[in-house]
């Protein structure tokens, strides 16, 4: 105790005025609270965003292998006589469309142009197919199939929701509003 007292004779004249002391450690709060808690939500996002973007089990992960079986898809259509043209130019333009970057709503709606074009295409495609080509189509339709339930039952929209909950409350509201931290994004 001797030492604190000791401590509190060598504060300037201004630090020993009411008022002053508590206005420092408010000071210190506020930046503690917006300084630090910024940077911890800033840092959830991204985490959050890292189930979307980043990652072997990551929707973009699995997006990729759903447009690769989706192309793979096309070019086994592309070689059976009598398929549609419009609907090898609608399932090709949707794979090339989700060669863009895109937030997780946009790719959302992408993914689902994609499913109903490869899915007219395969219904059009396999009654004209002949065995080997049944064979191709089939097992690369069923790898698209796959990850669109892959991509269904994907834990990132309830990370987004949990996220989106925290951000909402406050003091992080106000948090993220002054560092630019925005609601995470959905998957739909």
């Amino acid at each position: 105790m001797k030492q604190l007292a000791k401590l509190e004779q060598n504060l300037p004249a201004v630090f020993k005025k009411t008022g002053v002391p508590q206005a420092v450690a408010l000071v210190l709060l506020a930046v503690s609270v917006f300084g630090i808690g910024g940077a911890k939500l800033a840092g959830y996002y991204s985490s959050t965003m890292a189930g979307f973007t980043t990652g072997q089990y990551s929707i973009t992960a699995d997006l990729d292998q759903r447009v690769s079986a989706a192309a793979n898809v096309v070019t086994v259509a592309k070689k059976i006589a009598g398929v549609d043209q419009t609907l090898l130019a609608a399932a090709e333009e949707a794979v090339n469309a989700l060669s863009e970057p895109m937030g997780p709503a946009d790719t959302y709606a992408a993914n689902e142009t994609l499913d109903a074009a490869v899915e007219a295409l395969y219904d059009a495609a396999l009654p004209l197919a002949s065995a080997d080509q049944k064979d191709l189509l089939s097992e690369q339709h069923s790898e698209f199939m796959s990850r669109g339930t892959i991509l269904r039952n994907s834990p990132y929209n309830e990370e987004a929701e949990q996220f989106n909950k925290d951000r909402n409350a406050f003091p992080a509201s106000l948090i993220g509003a002054l560092w630019g931290v925005d609601e995470a994004e959905y998957f739909a």
